[in-house]
């Protein structure tokens, strides 16, 4: 356990004045927790509010960890055809189907349900704040059946053609919770985004979500702009001085539905603006946030 490093997150949290500050050593630490399974808001979570000593952080580390009981079984086959990344190339997005299995999906909303204490078939309870929801996302990230579904070999797969590399490395991340909206309850999701900074020259990543439900169109899917990555640079470069570029995308750019079924994949370029939208449709859309970075990822910087 490299545990110089997490000791650095400790110092951070508990005296920030005596904590070493280098950023590259913040990615490091951040890699660390998501080698082990566990997620940067649970530690600091932990941390800020329970203001442990180094040893009492330490058993909860231990406590906490959780990939040692799982293995990433690595892919010969490619699971992207040279059409896919054709499309990919032209539209900055690609869905890969059937990366879990339908039990396995059905496991991962019985936990969801369960974490929020509301009832499947109880729609009054849908809209029951819980403590740890933010809008739409929800932070949880610590059960058996995400795990597992982190350990998807094809979503790796899938991860490493985009980045023409093996050496990447998976985040922890939370989910998200959509119920459809009604006479009393409106879609608290954020507008079309970005997930990076926008300073220029452009931090290359990826980002994915794992469709939990059946998402068609009106169902709350994920939407995005198809192609920008191939135009955000000249974009960016025509903006008026006095033009804020997040500001200019929600009056300007057009997003597109990118539906799916329980088990498909979405990955797409960080460079696309993105966002969930409302549900018009009769079930809540549940969604696992999962990315893989490449291990010389670094997006410390300015932020624009």
């Amino acid at each position: 356990m490299p545990w110089s490093s997490l000791e650095q997150l400790w110092k951070r949290a508990i005296d920030p004045k005596n904590a070493d500050s280098n950023d590259a050593n913040w990615d490091q630490t951040i890699k660390t927790l998501y080698d082990i399974g566990i997620s940067m808001e649970d530690a600091l979570r932990f941390l800020y509010f329970e203001k442990p000593d180094f040893k009492t952080f330490k058993i909860w580390i231990e406590n906490r960890k959780r990939n040692a009981v799982y293995a990433t079984s690595d892919l010969i086959e490619n699971v992207l055809s040279e059409k896919d990344l054709e499309f990919w190339d032209q539209n900055g997005y690609v869905v890969v189907k059937n990366v879990i299995s339908k039990k396995d999906c059905d496991d991962t909303q019985k936990a969801i349900w369960e974490y929020l204490k509301m009832d499947p078939n109880k729609k009054e309870s849908w809209y029951n704040q819980h403590e740890n929801q933010r809008g739409l996302m929800l932070n949880f990230s610590d059960h058996e059946t995400l795990n597992r579904n982190r350990f998807s070999p094809k979503i790796k797969k899938a991860y490493e053609q985009l980045y023409k590399t093996k050496n990447i490395y998976k985040t922890i991340d939370k989910v998200s919770f959509n119920p459809p909206e009604t006479a009393h309850f409106t879609f608290m999701g954020s507008p079309l985004h970005w997930d990076m900074s926008l300073k220029k020259p452009l931090t290359f990543g990826l980002q994915g979500l794992l469709y939990l439900t059946d998402c068609g169109s009106n169902d709350g899917a994920f939407h995005c702009v198809p192609g920008f990555h191939n135009q955000i640079n000249q974009w960016l470069d025509e903006l008026e001085p006095h033009e804020n570029p997040r500001t200019k995308a929600l009056q300007t750019l057009k997003a597109k539905p990118i539906i799916g079924n329980a088990g498909d994949f979405i990955i797409w370029h960080n460079a696309l603006p993105h966002c969930a939208t409302p549900n018009k449709g009769e079930n809540p859309r549940m969604v696992q946030y999962l990315t893989y970075l490449p291990n010389n990822y670094n997006a410390a910087g300015e932020w624009v």
